[in-house]
This record gives structure tokens, C-alpha cells and sequence, in this order.
């Protein structure tokens, strides 16, 4: 498994966790100068307002990225639950769940879930959640 990273901005820390990331790339086009894949420090919160990341960070859609601001707790409250668990399939990618879910894996053990990415190629390393691997075969949705 891949070591978490975070990263210190001025009123906001970012985690990344590069184990459940989608690669579905929201970040890097909604703020380029502070998600840069090109640099080795690729998270530069201080590059954008509080604000700004912390807006960015709750659009993604498989949780990798996770924000707190400053005086806050270091791990932020969870959300309330939706009383509805939704699934919306991506178009040649995966199945993204919100909402409460207990997976059982097939060793019995239950993961809890309130936002997840769930494989629908097949190819990912992180089963069953999606690892961005639909992007590298060309996986294409089922007409």
C-alpha cells in the first residue's frame, strides 16, 4: 500500500490517498497551479486560496483528497449520512457510490464507506475499488 501524503497550506492541510484515487483528474483541471502532477511536490495548497481547495478537495469523487482548515480538528467531523445511498455510473469508468455502504469483502471483513469508487473494467490493483486502471486499457461502457 502507498503512504498517505499530506501537504500544509496557509489555512488548509490536504491529504491524498493515493490507495482509493480515481485519477479522475477534477483536481488538476479545476486548480492546475495547485494540483500539478508534473512537480515532485504536487499539492501546493498555498498556491490557492483556503476557499478555493477546500471547495476543489469536496468535488472529489473517490475521497482520495480530504481537506481540513486551519483550527479545525485534524480529522474533519463525518458528514451527515444521505438517507439515500446513491450510484452513478461514469461514463467508460467506474461505479461511484455516495451515501453510507458496508462492503464485505471475501475474508468477511466490512468496510465502511460514505463515498466510494467502485471497478467496473475489472483491471484495477485495489479490488473493488477503482484504481484509474480503466483509464490505461481504454475501457469502454457497455452501449
Amino acid at each position: 500500500m502507498k503512504r498517505l501524503q499530506v501537504y500544509e497550506g496557509d489555512g488548509v492541510l490536504v491529504s491524498f490517498d493515493p490507495n482509493v484515487c480515481i485519477h479522475s483528474a477534477i483536481c488538476l483541471r479545476a486548480l492546475p497551479a495547485v494540483f500539478d502532477v508534473s512537480e515532485k511536490r504536487w499539492i501546493r495548497p498555498e498556491a490557492a486560496s483556503a476557499d478555493e481547495v477546500t471547495a476543489v478537495v469536496a468535488k472529489c469523487p473517490s475521497g482520495a483528497l480530504q481537506a481540513v482548515r486551519a483550527g479545525e480538528a485534524r480529522t474533519p467531523p463525518p458528514a451527515p449520512p444521505l438517507t439515500v445511498t446513491e450510484i452513478t455510473v461514469r461514463p467508460n469508468g467506474p461505479l461511484l457510490v455516495r451515501g453510507a455502504v458496508g462492503l464485505i469483502k471475501e475474508n468477511g471483513e466490512v468496510v465502511a464507506k460514505e463515498s466510494c469508487a467502485l471497478c467496473r473494467c475489472g483491471a484495477t490493483g485495489t479490488a473493488p475499488f477503482c484504481d484509474g486502471s480503466h483509464n490505461r486499457i481504454g475501457f469502454r461502457s457497455p452501449s
